[in-house]
């Protein structure tokens, strides 16, 4: 078990401490590329425990700036994508992705005083129908080489849901291959009656029909899997990979093709993640989103399975 302090290390990723260092150093997925449609509103959005807005300039290119403005602290998601930047509502500050001022109507003609305002900006890239910004220091490294960002766009189906949770205890359940045994049970494992009908968990044993499970360390992170013997005699293996920090990446099958289902649980504070959900197809189209329906969550966010509607629990089906 953790200490408070050792979960505190882990779990922490606002600005100054060290989880969010760490994370900072990493490209993160800031939303989904159809939230922020072309001519669309700025966009507010909070990430590591830092709020800022998510707009297009007048070019298409996203751009990701501290949400008050630095002159009298207005919300910039009111303002107007002109004049090659985002214009503040209030006294008409105008700034550029790279958070350079542009303009200040309000001083005199011959000021330039405008030349010395630098506000909070973090860069951002495109791509697998996603935004993702670098908030570390220095030159920003390139995108990971994952598969979803080597695709056609639409070989490519992410979404997001909102967790009630911090990130790790997402990310926890990715890598946690005994619950799945017990919890998951998918329609292959009813149809072979992996689990008997009964009302009692320890009648099952600690992890039915779980024979073994194998980690290899990765320069990444490792990867790790389970083989589990059916009640027919057959055997399959259940593999998938961490990624550091905080993604997971599970071999996904669609007809048609192959590809990789990535979980990337981000830090929207120290209580709060989205779990962008990322489904993608090597040789054709991903015709099916993972949870269903549009990628855009509703506003305020909103999931089946909320702690206040008691996770959507359903006694006859914990009734194997």
């Amino acid at each position: 078990m953790l200490t408070k302090e050792e979960n505190d290390l882990l779990t922490q990723t606002g600005p100054g401490t060290p989880c969010g260092a760490l994370m900072r150093r990493y490209w993160q997925p800031v939303a989904l590329s159809e939230e922020l449609p072309p001519g669309g509103a700025p966009l507010p959005v909070r990430i590591l425990s830092e709020d800022l807005v998510l707009y297009r300039d007048e070019e298409g290119q996203p751009g990701l700036l501290g949400l008050h403005c630095p002159h009298r602290g207005a919300d910039l998601s009111y303002g107007r994508m002109e004049d090659g930047g985002l214009r503040c509502l209030y006294h008409g500050w105008l700034f550029n992705r790279a958070g350079r001022c542009l303009e200040q109507p309000g001083e005199p003609a011959d000021s330039t005083f405008y030349t010395k305002i630098q506000h909070t900006a973090y860069p951002c890239r495109e791509a697998g129908g996603m935004i993702l910004t670098y908030m570390g220091p220095g030159e920003p490294p390139p995108l990971p080489n994952y598969g979803c960002f080597n695709v056609p766009t639409d070989h490519v189906a992410p979404t997001k849901l909102f967790h009630d949770c911090n990130y790790l205890q997402g990310n926890e359940g990715n890598i946690d291959l005994v619950h799945v045994s017990l919890m998951h049970l998918t329609k292959r494992d009813m149809q072979a009656r992996v689990v008997e009908q009964s009302d009692r968990i320890s009648g099952r044993g600690g992890a039915p029909n779980l024979e073994s499970i194998e980690v290899d360390p990765t320069p990444t992170g490792f990867r790790y899997c389970k083989l589990r013997q059916l009640p027919t005699g057959e055997r399959y293996v259940r593999a998938a990979e961490f990624v550091m920090p905080n993604s997971c990446a599970v071999p996904a099958r669609q007809e048609g093709g192959m590809g990789y289902l990535i979980n990337w649980h981000v830090p929207i504070d120290d209580t709060h993640h989205w779990k962008f959900i990322i489904v993608f197809n090597w040789s054709g189209h991903w015709t099916t989103r993972p949870c269903g329906g549009s990628g855009i969550p509703t506003s305020p966010p909103t999931t089946i399975r909320r702690t206040t509607k008691r996770i959507g629990t359903s006694r006859t089906a914990q009734r194997c």
